[in-house]
């Protein structure tokens, strides 16, 4: 049997370089089954950690201009989903479904009426209702908004004053009280919207 010298003509010098780079390291993962046992108690909060790092932030879409989705996605640790056109052309569709954020005024609820009317009351979990003003609302106001919560939960924020002299971006969860925020998070968690400015 004849065997084959190698030559120079034989070896490749960009095979040779690619063989000599070692390969890389494969991070180890593991693919439980809900049935399989968990090896010890180190494994648990390694895998509590992935899936609380991977839960999606709820997202506020503003309903129309001044709406104040900036300001309440940095009160309740949200993502700020802007306009809804641009949430619309951004969204996945595994995406969960936003909050609409409105102002309690017959502009802001025309407009909210309109976007359901349009995209469906099914893309939106919740309204959130920013007051206007502080004090009772208008009798047409708390009409109007009981037929908008006819197609959708409405979630009413408080009268926060002091958020008049800040800007949007240096909104934070301590501009409530802590029994405004406690309120407001318990309302979207009884809705199942869940964010990051929850308090115990």
């Amino acid at each position: 049997m004849e065997q084959h010298i190698k030559t120079s003509q034989d070896t490749n010098p960009w095979l040779e370089a690619a063989r000599s780079v070692p390969a890389p390291q494969v991070p180890k993962t593991m693919h439980l089954s809900p049935e399989a046992p968990l090896l010890d108690d180190e494994v648990q909060v390694d895998l509590d950690v992935v899936i609380e790092a991977e839960e999606p932030r709820t997202v506020l879409v503003a309903a129309h201009g001044g709406a104040g989705t900036t300001t309440w996605s940095h009160i309740l640790g949200a993502v700020d989903g802007g306009s809804v056109e641009h949430w619309v052309a951004e969204r996945e569709p595994v995406d969960v479904p936003a909050v609409l954020v409105l102002r309690a005024s017959v502009e802001g609820i025309s407009t909210a009426k309109s976007i359901l009317a349009f995209h469906g009351t099914e893309a939106f979990v919740a309204a959130l209702i920013i007051p206007a003003s502080p004090g009772k609302l208008p009798r047409r106001i708390t009409s109007e908004l009981r037929i908008l919560g006819g197609a959708i939960n409405l979630i009413h924020a408080p009268w926060v004053p002091d958020l008049l002299l800040k800007r949007a971006a240096h909104a934070a969860p301590s501009d409530l009280s802590a029994k405004e925020l406690i309120k407001l998070t318990t309302m979207l968690t009884n809705q199942g919207i869940h964010t990051q400015g929850e308090t115990p």
